[in-house]
């Protein structure tokens, strides 16, 4: 039987957003907190070579005495691990309108929670979801005894996580709904992808947001809490302090040079980066042409203005 060593009442928190929004930045700063872990995306590598990835702390991923201990710290749990392959993905199978059944929201609290309510009465979901789960809290529990944190954060944007860690785990579970500027989301999309169009990336980031709007019915107000890149980046230690708080941690320390804390970070390329300044990144207004820029705003302004953004 697959067990769970030494398990109290923990924190997660999970960052849903969309790609090349900050959340690795931000798994950065709240792992500097003493109480605060994050080893950034916990779904893994996913289509990376594991023999050639390496570890935000400089050391091929496999050379990594962080995730090497991870190994023996799971085995004690009863599972496998490898870095090759996570395995905590909450993919769980089944006919489509299963998968959006437990993905999507209608729009309406009340509905959501007699969702969730049958999901968990119905035997062979229960054994589902419970199955991953328990793979899920055994590796959160090894990185918070391996660090010897109590608050874990995860920045996936796999958005089932956090609803089945409430439904089925002793968590306090909380979300961070972190928010960039369509257009510089999109530019960052064009330069990575360059197969997608514009106008798609536009209408991909109103359907996530849209979606992510819903995302908090299952939780109390004050388990959630909405950041926006761009406050993140000019007021660094505002914004810190209210994360700190929001995650129920000493909201007055300080951090140091947030890169000089040892890392463990798997994710976007930008965890490899020199870089100890934080530095807002507005290089959309170049990179987009004024016909892109008013391209993205007809699709995703009206939306985008709701969090504060303007043309």
């Amino acid at each position: 039987m697959n067990m769970v060593r030494g398990e109290s009442r923990r924190t997660f928190v999970g960052v849903e957003t969309s790609a090349f929004s900050g959340a690795t930045l931000l798994s950065f700063l709240l792992n500097a907190h003493p109480r605060i872990a994050s080893i950034g995306e916990m779904n893994g590598l996913l289509r990376k070579n594991p023999e050639e990835y390496v570890c935000s702390c400089g050391n091929l991923i496999r050379q990594c005495e962080f995730w090497q201990a991870m190994r023996g710290e799971m085995a004690q749990c009863g599972f496998d691990f490898d870095v090759a392959n996570f395995a905590t993905k909450f993919h769980l199978g089944g006919p489509r309108w299963i998968q959006r059944l437990r993905a999507d929201s209608f729009h309406n609290r009340l509905l959501n929670a007699l969702r969730d309510a049958a999901l968990k009465s119905l035997p062979g979901e229960r054994r589902r979801f419970e199955k991953l789960v328990a793979r899920n809290k055994a590796f959160i529990e090894s990185v918070l005894r391996l660090t010897g944190k109590d608050v874990f954060v995860d920045t996936s944007k796999d958005r089932m996580r956090a609803r089945a860690l409430k439904m089925f785990s002793p968590y306090d579970v909380r979300a961070i709904h972190l928010i960039r500027d369509p257009r510089g989301v999109v530019a960052s999309r064009l330069q990575r992808h360059g197969e997608i169009s514009g106008r798609r990336a536009a209408y991909e980031w109103v359907w996530l947001h849209k979606k992510l709007q819903d995302f908090p019915s299952f939780l109390a107000p004050a388990r959630y809490m909405q950041v926006r890149y761009e406050d993140l980046c000019s007021e660094p230690r505002a914004m810190l302090h209210k994360l700190y708080r929001f995650c129920d941690v000493d909201p007055d320390f300080e951090p140091p040079d947030f890169k000089s804390t040892t890392h463990h970070i798997v994710g976007n390329p930008m965890r490899l980066n020199g870089i100890s300044v934080i530095k807002l990144d507005e290089s959309w207004r170049n990179k987009l042409t004024p016909e892109q820029q008013k391209q993205v705003w007809e699709i995703a302004g009206d939306f985008a203005t709701k969090y504060g953004y303007s043309w």
